[in-house]
């Protein structure tokens, strides 16, 4: 069967610009490009998130850099939190070798494939490298990214983070995105994303979009089964949560384009609150999978608009008074 690891970036779907920031092709304020990755020590239940994001039509850059754990969910309570707001965004502020002003630096080693990615802080230092596993899932225009571009693209992050003066080794299998396109506030729908990757022969990612029914409806993804890559095309997410409304156990019953199924069962090992912004709410788990028979790890984001959060709490609070 064929391995995506070596294929060439027009196989995969990409440019070498695409690791860089791209010319809006709109003047609408709301357009909006961002980096993600993640990186994760589950020995130590610990979760890490790079996220700067950039608005070019307003001049501004924005973004995260967090280290969760078992400890704590909340923003101010988990181990490292720091939030970054309407920084001035350098006129020649180029991504494959960027270094910013809130610390965060970013280098492209080789297109699409291999970064490295750091960040300078009092409490929190960390460097740490990228190497993709395989093909990304490239969607343009597509829901639940009908704003733009989305790149999704497992690999293995290695390197040091430094929490308060530990050093603590990283060496996972993890995952980065790219989006850029208008992305504005307050359409948030209600959306799960979910991955877990063995290795670079078996992987999943599935992304999936609420119904007016609440069924969680995978919209697109992939399964990487055997070296055989393959776009996910149909299936379900469904969450099982604890008392106070939190994801605790995830299952994944998909199918892709080649007819294959696959079922995926993760167990919550931590999570946080993340807001990147004001329109979205998201509860970010390290989970443990069992993928095919095999245990490993990866992610859900639990995403809901705020105000459907609110009435989804309010509602539970109301059913378990009128349960006494």
């Amino acid at each position: 069967m064929a391995d995506d690891r070596g294929g060439s970036l027009e196989e995969w779907g990409l440019l070498e610009s695409d690791d860089n920031l791209h010319v809006p092709t709109s003047e609408d304020s709301w357009w909006t490009e961002t980096v993600w990755f993640s990186w994760m020590v589950p020995e130590r239940k610990i979760l890490g998130y790079f996220y700067p994001a950039f608005r070019a039509n307003l001049g501004v850059m924005f973004g995260n850099v967090l280290v969760t754990d078992a400890s704590a969910d909340l923003p101010w309570e988990i181990p490292f939190f720091e939030e970054f707001w309407h920084l001035k965004l350098p006129p020649d502020l180029d991504l494959r070798a960027a270094t910013m002003e809130n610390g965060m630096s970013l280098k492209c080693l080789e297109p699409g494939k291999v970064f490295e990615f750091a960040f300078r802080q009092r409490s929190l230092e960390i460097d740490l490298r990228y190497e993709a596993l395989m093909k990304p899932l490239v969607t343009r225009g597509e829901p639940p990214f009908n704003h733009g571009c989305h790149i999704d693209q497992p690999g293995r992050v290695t390197g040091t983070m430094t929490l308060r003066g530990e050093v603590i080794p990283v060496d996972c299998l993890s995952m980065r995105d790219r989006s850029w396109g208008i992305r504005r506030d307050g359409r948030q729908p209600k959306v799960g994303y979910a991955y877990a990757t063995v290795s670079e022969h078996s992987a999943f990612l599935s992304i999936s979009v609420t119904d007016r029914s609440n069924q969680d409806l995978i919209t697109t993804g992939f399964l990487m089964r055997d070296g055989e890559w393959s776009r996910l095309t149909s299936g379900t997410r469904e969450v099982e949560r604890d008392a106070s409304g939190r994801p605790a156990r995830i299952i994944i019953c998909g199918t892709d384009e080649v007819g294959r199924t696959v079922e995926a069962i993760g167990t919550v090992a931590s999570r946080q609150v993340f807001k990147c912004y004001p329109s979205m709410f998201c509860w970010n788990s390290l989970v443990e999978w069992d993928l095919d028979g095999r245990a490993c790890w990866g992610e859900d984001q639990d995403i809901w608009h705020p105000e459907k959060w609110r009435e989804y709490a309010l509602d539970r609070r109301a059913q378990a008074t009128n349960a006494l």
